[in-house]
């Protein structure tokens, strides 16, 4: 019974709203109005697929860095289980850079370089602060370059034992993807 009462002052006070307008003469009654028309919604184009580890890997090869034994991890060989799990990566790759450590653990970021793809940016960035602030709490872990690529979903790791000059160049090329 209250829903009813409720209900019909609803469709009153809806009414007395329509039926207030401004007190001015209608002085073109007899001419039809413009309906004003709204554009009809353009579609949100679907973001294209973000490049694969293997294909920014190839690119920094090209690019004549230094890269040597370039690999792309898949489950069973990406050190940090993150591969195609939630908040992971979509695709891993890693290779020997001068300057990296080449008896280091196999497909890790000591050995100079590690491509990490993400679905979003926001992933990456989340990858990439979580990385700076345990390298920065704990400096012995040491250091890390950090650049981006393709809209900022792909993260390219340097290792800080690289030397800065090779780590420009890496940079460079990576900017330029």
């Amino acid at each position: 019974m209250r829903l009813q009462h409720g209900t019909v002052a609803l469709v009153v006070a809806l009414a007395l709203i329509a039926g207030c307008g401004a007190n001015t003469p209608d002085t073109a009654s007899n001419t039809p109005q413009a309906v004003p028309t709204t554009p009809a919604a353009t579609p949100v184009p679907a973001a294209a697929e973000p490049l694969t580890a293997e294909q920014v890997l190839a690119n920094l090869t090209a690019a004549k860095l230094g890269l040597t034994k370039g690999a792309v991890q898949d489950e069973d060989t990406d050190p940090n289980d993150l591969l195609g799990r939630p908040n992971g990566y979509l695709s891993r790759a890693s290779a020997d850079l001068s300057g990296g450590d080449p008896e280091a653990d196999k497909f890790g970021i000591d050995r100079g370089l590690v491509v990490e793809v993400f679905a979003a940016a926001a992933d990456a960035d989340r990858r990439s602060e979580y990385i700076q602030t345990a390298l920065k709490s704990a400096p012995i872990l040491g250091t890390e370059y950090h650049y981006r690529a393709d809209s900022r979903r792909v993260l390219v790791r340097v290792s800080g034992k690289v030397k800065p000059t090779a780590a420009k160049k890496i940079e460079a090329a990576v900017s330029a993807m």
